[in-house]
């Protein structure tokens, strides 16, 4: 059956305007995108005053982490029953808000490789997930949780393993963390050669090697051993920037963590080591992304485990200097392309998952419309709708 999608507005993800429009799905799949008039016989859900959007992508998050509550690696140590518990509850908030696709930054147990095969075989019902498996972390270091690697050997082995189940990327920590006291934000346990290997391991699969990294000589080890994608990408200087572009790496957003009022900022308010980090990395973060912004680099935006907060990241991009086209392509068509899936979705294109978002009012004139679905659709079925349809 034809299931036609009407709205006074429509934006594909790869451009910078919106224009009426009727999005008409097939089988999961885009059939068509136009202004013609719904197909005879099909299926119509008329949207007044609403704009279409491709599914939004959270390109940097975790399944069963929830900052509000604090001491971010404990949560990892939980038992794998009580984290997919969690998980399930979280990635149901995500689709919600209008994400349709999760990029998993690392879990431990198989809790990401799980809930995806729950979510796959109909089991749960959530976002699809492109999984990075466990983590690639020193001992002791930040993304230490219990699994860690201390030699190229142990490198390759993780990540051949994760690889074998069905990983969809592979992640490394190559600089301290906010969430973690006595780790330094510019400085790397790894070596070039450590972290080589594993896009060596990656690349050898197919996938791409993402690197929390949040500037100085960890960012650059980490770009110049040949990353895919820097997360976070806070402190990173002009030089490093340029480094960036020339190397042609996409750097992946995370802003609500640090902003949303039940961030890192609540959860670890008893910690103050780390508050101080969060204070300190706030008032940097935005000067780094305004000049990242003036550049070309490809960008995505993630939520850092802030379940249902991705248009909070969105709207911090605008905030930065991003005009708002440029802010919904790095959760949209931009963010696929860095996240490696362009090929099958965040477009409204033909041949493209029917992975499809509604929210009132026009995104371009006011991003905050986005925080506020009307109507999400993933692979062509309806999971949310505000309004009988």
């Amino acid at each position: 059956m034809l299931t036609a999608l009407l709205a006074d507005r429509l934006f594909a993800g790869d451009g910078d305007a919106v224009r009426p429009g009727c999005v008409v799905v097939e089988n999961g799949v885009i059939r068509s995108v136009g202004d013609a008039a719904p197909p005879a016989g099909s299926r119509v859900i008329a949207l007044k005053d609403a704009t279409l959007l491709p599914g939004l992508i959270d390109a940097h998050t975790h399944v069963s982490i929830m900052p509000s509550l604090g001491n971010q690696i404990e949560q990892f140590k939980l038992p794998a029953d009580v984290q997919l518990a969690s998980a399930r509850s979280n990635v149901l908030a995500d689709l919600l808000s209008g994400v349709t696709t999760l990029r998993i930054m690392g879990q431990e147990f198989d809790v990401d490789f799980r809930l995806r095969d729950e979510i796959e075989q109909g089991r749960t019902i959530g976002p699809r997930l492109l999984c990075a498996g466990v983590q690639l972390a020193k001992p002791d270091s930040h993304g230490h949780a219990i699994t860690s690697v201390e030699t190229l050997d142990d490198i390759e082995a993780l990540a051949e393993r994760n690889i074998a189940r069905g990983a969809a990327l592979l992640k490394i920590f190559v600089t301290g963390g906010v969430a973690s006291a006595g780790t330094w934000l510019t400085q790397s346990p790894f070596s070039h050669e450590e972290v080589a290997r594993a896009a060596a391991v990656a690349h050898r699969h197919g996938v791409k090697l993402a690197a929390h990294a949040h500037g100085g000589a960890g960012a650059r080890v980490a770009v110049e051993a040949g990353l895919d994608t820097l997360e976070h990408g806070s402190l990173l200087d002009d030089e490093l920037i340029e480094l960036v572009a020339r190397r042609g790496v996409a750097i992946v957003g995370t802003f609500s963590v640090l902003f949303h009022p039940s961030g890192i900022m609540a959860g670890d308010a008893a910690v103050p080591a780390v508050i101080e980090k969060a204070r300190q990395v706030g008032e940097l973060v935005e000067r780094t992304w305004r000049k990242i912004l003036q550049t070309d680099i490809p960008i995505a935006v993630g939520s850092d485990s802030m379940h249902g907060c991705l248009a909070f990241d969105v709207m911090q991009l605008v905030r930065f200097g991003a005009t708002p086209a440029r802010a919904l392509r790095a959760a949209t068509a931009g963010g696929a392309e860095v996240c490696g899936i362009g090929g099958s979705t965040g477009a409204l294109r033909p041949g493209l998952r029917a992975d499809i978002l509604a929210v009132r009012g026009n995104p371009l004139e006011d991003i905050r419309a986005i925080a506020s679905p009307l109507l999400v659709m993933k692979a062509g079925r309806v999971v949310h709708a505000v309004e009988r349809i």
